[in-house]
């Protein structure tokens, strides 16, 4: 078969999906689907069209007679797309590999990182101003790459209630370092993260929900 006579075919697609052929029209698409990976796929793509307009009532079609070249628009489209759909599949099989190959590099690093010999970084100690009565507690800020960790232990903190942690920088910025919640008599142990650097950090402050003051400290 030619283009001339694969394109001929291609045009009956539209019909044949709307059951508008004659026996010998369909059985000559059929015969050509039979051995047309293309035309199949063309024809998956037309079907739910044809479902669709067959949901439409006939009185609906009456009011306003379709364009003469409906078909060829419909088919036009879906051709449109399929192209730009094959060339986005070229484009995900050949970022596939980059992404595989991505992958394995992450993995081999990660892997690397856990399995090799690790340290846990010191804890450098916090003095702490605690004024409230009953209040008690103990802190120290960890140095990471990609910030300052605060780990401390409190008692006396009012069970339930919300208490803020704050970082001050040298030009007053404030960093916020996420929030705990207090546990009454009972020790609360909490670790909250802050994107600052320990060298740039001044102040450490942390306050209840209405934002009073109820622990602070000096840094560095």
């Amino acid at each position: 078969m030619n283009e001339e006579e694969h394109r001929a075919l291609r045009e009956l697609l539209g019909a044949y999906v709307l059951e508008q052929l004659d026996a010998d029209g369909v059985d000559t698409v059929r015969a050509h689907l039979a051995g047309c990976e293309a035309c199949r796929a063309e024809v998956a793509d037309l079907l739910p069209v044809a479902a669709a307009l067959h949901e439409l009532e006939p009185a609906d079609l009456d009011r306003e007679a379709p364009p003469a070249d409906l078909g060829d628009q419909v088919l036009q489209t879906v051709r449109r797309r399929r192209r730009a759909a094959a060339r986005r599949s070229r484009w995900r099989r050949a970022g596939g590999g980059v992404l595989v190959a991505a992958s394995l590099a992450v993995a081999f690093g990660v892997g690397s990182w856990f399995t090799g010999p690790r340290t846990d970084p010191p804890v450098i100690a916090v003095a702490l101003n605690v004024d409230q009565p009953g209040l008690t507690a103990d802190a120290g800020l960890v140095r990471h790459t990609w910030g300052t960790e605060l780990k401390l232990e409190a008692r006396g903190l009012a069970a339930g209630g919300s208490y803020a942690v704050t970082f001050v920088r040298a030009d007053g910025e404030r960093v916020s370092a996420g929030s705990f919640l207090g546990t009454g008599a009972d020790p609360v142990r909490c670790s909250v993260n802050a994107a600052l650097p320990v060298d740039q950090a001044r102040e450490l402050m942390i306050t209840d929900a209405s934002g009073a003051l109820v622990m602070d400290a000096r840094l560095g």
